[in-house]
């Protein structure tokens, strides 16, 4: 799967190189953080599970990191659950106005509510900077469990 996507991206004119080896599981595997798939440890996309594909590349005009989950046929209620509480999370960030000087670890929360309200959470960062031609996890700024310090700049 991702020998495909990264096929794809290569037929772009302004593609030069992928930003980071993709992250492509499915089932538990999607659940690994920074899993790589090879060829003991890969599993088949199955009506029923999910597919986690982690992907990105570095153009002329900028650089992307892209993740996305999708289900394998129909979703069960607990995927359904996990998916709706993860995008409450992206709401709750993407919709709260918060001061200048408010730091990526304060934001988390808002990320984590909906998970913590049921005991769940995930154990990676929420979100990060994105350099060009240079780390695709740039920082200082990120949004993640860890401390920061560094403050946001937007209101």
């Amino acid at each position: 799967m991702s020998d495909r996507l990264e096929q794809f991206r290569r037929e772009g004119e302004n593609f030069r190189d992928l930003s980071f080896a993709t992250i492509s599981g499915a089932a538990a595997n999607g659940a690994i953080v920074h899993y790589r798939a090879m060829p003991k440890t890969e599993k088949r996309l199955t009506p029923g599970s999910l597919y986690l594909v982690d992907s990105g590349a570095q153009y002329l005009d900028g650089t992307t990191d892209v993740t996305r989950t999708v289900a394998i046929g129909t979703p069960d209620p607990e995927m359904k659950d996990r998916f709706t509480r993860v995008l409450k999370g992206h709401i709750a960030l993407a919709t709260c106005r918060f001061p200048t000087g408010t730091t990526g670890s304060q934001l988390d929360a808002l990320a984590r509510l909906a998970l913590w309200q049921v005991g769940l959470d995930f154990d990676h960062g929420t979100g990060h900077g994105v350099g060009s031609y240079l780390n695709v996890h740039e920082g200082p700024q990120r949004i993640s469990k860890l401390p920061n310090t560094s403050r946001c700049c937007l209101a």
